[in-house]
């Protein structure tokens, strides 16, 4: 065996993370995350619904949307794990969010069943439980309150993981993401935002920790998080930064919409809202 194979292997072997598909690998998320995770993949299959370049050695770059369910059974050949990023990431009427955020979902899990994939990390939000009042502290056991039906969306995503980790043995681990950034920018963000080395972090502990369904919440440590992540850190989970250090200079940038300082989801809970007994 040459030196130059017998160096190949090893770095073969070293790589974790093994085959990994990553879903709407060119949005905004992904792009953040795939060069914190690249080394560690033996490859990092990304998919997209629109054409895209592969930006490491390990990545390589496909074009297929998920709402159509058999664009998606070529991407599964190999895969270890899937970390679903792809969906619609606004506040949408029904007739964007079911495609994207339903459908694709539902065709992603039965793509992975079929094809023997053994967990999918996946990319819930805040807004699941967005209409918690920012004065009361949740955890991962509470149940959902989505702010809007982008909320609903990713309700239904974590029932459907749920459903195939009891029923199918597909592991689910839902990350509850804050907004992801290199800092914060407004006073929000001091409690739900998440710099993109913890959701590498977070994805790490995904990947490799002992579970069946977790869900699990993707923030800094923030000390004015409304969040016990506690489950996160029994599994591992240590993230790296804080919002703390910009409470001066963000402390006072609010919203002038006192529905959206109320509830933790901000503009997605105040957006329509006509409720005014409470």
């Amino acid at each position: 065996m040459s030196a130059l194979h017998d160096d190949s292997l090893k770095r073969h072997h070293a790589r974790k993370f093994g085959r990994i598909l990553m879903t709407g690998g060119a949005g905004r998320i992904a792009r953040q995350i795939r060069d914190r995770i690249a080394d560690d993949c033996t490859e990092l299959r990304l998919v997209d619904r629109t054409h895209f370049d592969a930006a490491h050695s390990t990545e390589t770059a496909h074009v297929a949307d998920l709402s159509d369910a058999a664009a998606i059974d070529p991407l599964m050949q190999g895969i270890d794990a899937i970390i679903h990023f792809a969906g619609y990431p606004r506040e949408a009427g029904w007739d964007t969010l079911i495609p994207a955020n339903v459908q694709s979902v539902v065709n992603l899990w039965e793509a992975a069943r079929a094809a023997g994939v053994q967990r999918i990390l996946y990319a819930s939000s805040n807004h699941a439980v967005g209409f918690y009042p920012r004065t009361e502290r949740i955890d991962d056991k509470v149940p959902t309150k989505p702010d809007s039906r982008y909320g609903v969306t990713k309700v239904f995503m974590e029932a459907l993981a749920s459903l195939y980790a009891e029923k199918y043995g597909v592991r689910g681990f839902g990350m509850r993401i804050g907004y992801c950034s290199l800092q914060p920018t407004e006073a929000r963000m001091l409690s739900h935002w998440v710099h993109p080395d913890d959701v590498a972090a977070l994805v790490a502990v995904g990947l490799t920790a002992e579970y069946n369904s977790e869900i699990v919440y993707g923030v800094s440590a923030n000390s004015r998080s409304w969040w016990d992540n506690s489950r996160a850190e029994v599994l591992g989970y240590r993230p790296a930064h804080s919002a703390d250090i910009f409470v001066e200079a963000l402390q006072d940038i609010v919203s002038a919409d006192l529905i959206a300082e109320h509830f933790q989801g901000g503009s997605f809970a105040a957006e329509g809202y006509v409720r005014r007994d409470s």
